[in-house]
C-alpha cells in the first residue's frame, strides 16, 4: 500500500512538473517579446490613441482635452476652404514625388547594373543621398536656389525667384524631396535587379531577344516585388514629407507649399489648436491607410513572383 502511494506521489509530482514546464513554454515567448510590445505601446499605439481622443475633444492652449465634442472638429476642418486647398496641394505634391522618385530609382538602378568599369562608381554615387540628413539637404538646396546669391541663377544666367515664386515653389520642393528619397529607392531596386538570375538573360539572348524585349519580359517582372514595396514606402514618405517644407519655404510663399503635414504642425505649435491638428492627423492617417489598402488589394496584378 505504501509502495502504491509512493508511486502515485511520484506520478503526481511528474505531472505537476510537466504542467509547470508546459505553462512556462506558453508564457516564455510573451515574456521575451514584452520589451518590444511595451516600446510599441508607449511610442506608437498610445500616441495614436491619444491623437484620436484629442480629435474628438476641445483642447486648451496646452493640448489638454477639456470636453468631448464627437466629430465636430472633423466637420469644422472639412467646412474650411483652406483645408480642401491644402488637401489638393498635398495630393499634387505627393503625386510628383511618388512618380519621379520611382522613375529616378529605377533609372539609377539600371545604370548601376550596366557592365563596364565606367559604371562601377554609380552604385556609391546613387546611394549617397541616403546618408544625408533631410534638414541639411534642405538648407543646401535653399542656398543653391537663393535668388540673390544662389549658384543656380549664376550658372544659367537667369533671375528666377525659385522658392519665392508661388507657381514654382511646390514642384521645386517636390523635386528636392525626390532627390532625398532617391538613395533609398536605388538601394532597394538595385538589390532587386541583382537578384534576377543571369541565366534568364542568357537564355533570352540565345532566343534572339533584344534589349527592350528582355527589359519588358524579364527585368520588369523580376523587380516587380521590390517595386511594389518601394511604391508603398514612397507613398508613406511623400505624404509625411515635412523637413524640406519647414526649412526651405515654411509653407510659403503665401500658402503655396502648405501641405497637410505642415498644416498640422502650424495648427498645433503656432496656433495652439491641438484638437484641429489631431483631427487633421487622423485624416492623413486614413488617406495613407486607404491608398496602401488599395495597393495591397491589387498586389496580385502588380507583382510577379515566379
Amino acid at each position: 500500500m505504501s509502495e502504491l502511494t509512493a508511486v502515485k506521489n511520484i506520478e503526481f509530482s511528474i505531472d505537476k512538473t510537466q504542467k509547470r514546464a508546459s505553462g512556462m513554454r506558453f508564457i516564455e515567448p510573451y515574456i521575451l517579446i514584452s520589451p518590444a510590445l511595451l516600446s510599441l505601446f508607449v511610442f506608437l499605439y498610445y500616441p495614436f490613441l491619444k491623437t484620436i481622443a484629442l480629435s474628438l475633444s476641445i483642447t486648451n492652449s496646452q493640448g489638454v482635452a477639456k470636453a468631448f465634442v464627437g466629430f465636430r472638429n472633423y466637420f469644422r476642418i472639412f467646412s474650411e476652404d483652406g483645408f480642401w486647398e491644402t488637401l489638393l496641394r498635398t495630393f499634387y505634391f505627393s503625386g510628383i514625388v511618388i512618380v519621379l522618385s520611382m522613375v529616378l530609382g529605377f533609372l539609377t538602378s539600371v545604370l548601376a547594373n550596366v557592365k563596364g568599369k565606367a559604371f562601377a562608381p554609380f552604385g556609391i554615387v546613387f546611394s549617397m543621398p541616403l546618408a544625408a540628413a533631410s534638414s541639411g539637404v534642405a538648407i543646401v538646396f535653399q542656398k543653391m536656389f537663393d535668388p540673390a546669391s544662389g549658384i543656380i541663377n549664376k550658372i544659367f544666367g537667369v533671375n528666377c525667384q525659385w522658392f519665392l515664386d508661388p507657381g514654382i515653389a511646390l514642384p521645386l520642393t517636390a523635386v528636392v524631396t525626390v532627390w532625398m528619397m532617391s538613395g533609398t529607392n536605388f538601394i532597394f531596386m538595385n538589390a532587386g535587379m541583382k537578384n534576377i538570375p543571369a541565366e534568364l538573360y542568357e537564355s533570352a539572348e540565345i532566343d534572339g531577344a533584344g534589349f527592350f524585349s528582355k527589359f519588358i519580359h524579364i527585368t520588369l517582372p523580376g523587380i516587380s516585388p521590390v517595386m511594389f514595396f518601394v511604391l508603398t514606402l514612397n507613398v508613406v514618405s511623400a505624404f509625411q514629407a515635412f523637413a524640406q517644407v519647414n526649412v526651405i519655404t515654411q509653407g510659403g510663399p503665401g500658402d503655396a507649399t502648405k501641405i497637410l503635414v505642415f498644416s498640422i504642425y502650424r495648427d498645433a505649435f503656432f496656433n495652439f489648436r491641438f484638437d484641429f491638428a489631431a483631427a487633421q492627423s487622423v485624416v492623413l492617417f486614413l488617406i495613407i491607410f486607404i491608398i496602401t489598402l488599395i495597393q495591397f488589394k491589387n498586389e496580385k496584378r502588380m507583382v510577379h513572383y515566379s
